[in-house]
């Protein structure tokens, strides 16, 4: 298993989400502990070309989580809805 670390905003994300979003996104950081052996979320998980050993894990909802692995840790650098995502102008691996 790996061990997750979030990023300060991604601490601060959390704190704005009602109790069942912060129930939904703190059970996808548990599948990224198992990333290892998770088939799932590996498949769902695009790698993002201009950053080494960092992926974008398109969930089943529209929350989109960028990580990056380093060894046995898991750094979830942030979280963002699709909708957040499209209007920047990043089209690229988001479905």
């Amino acid at each position: 298993m790996k061990k997750v670390v979030l990023d300060p905003s991604v601490e601060i994300a959390l704190r704005t989400l009602d109790p069942d979003g912060e129930r939904r996104l703190l059970a996808w950081f548990d599948y990224l502990e198992r990333w290892d052996t998770d088939e799932a979320v590996q498949r769902n998980s695009v790698p993002l070309p201009e950053m080494p050993n960092t992926y974008m894990l398109v969930t089943t909802t529209d929350i989109r989580i960028f990580f990056r692995i380093d060894g046995d840790t898991v750094t979830v650098l942030d979280v963002a809805k699709k909708a957040a995502i499209l209007a920047s102008g990043h089209r690229a691996g988001v479905s």
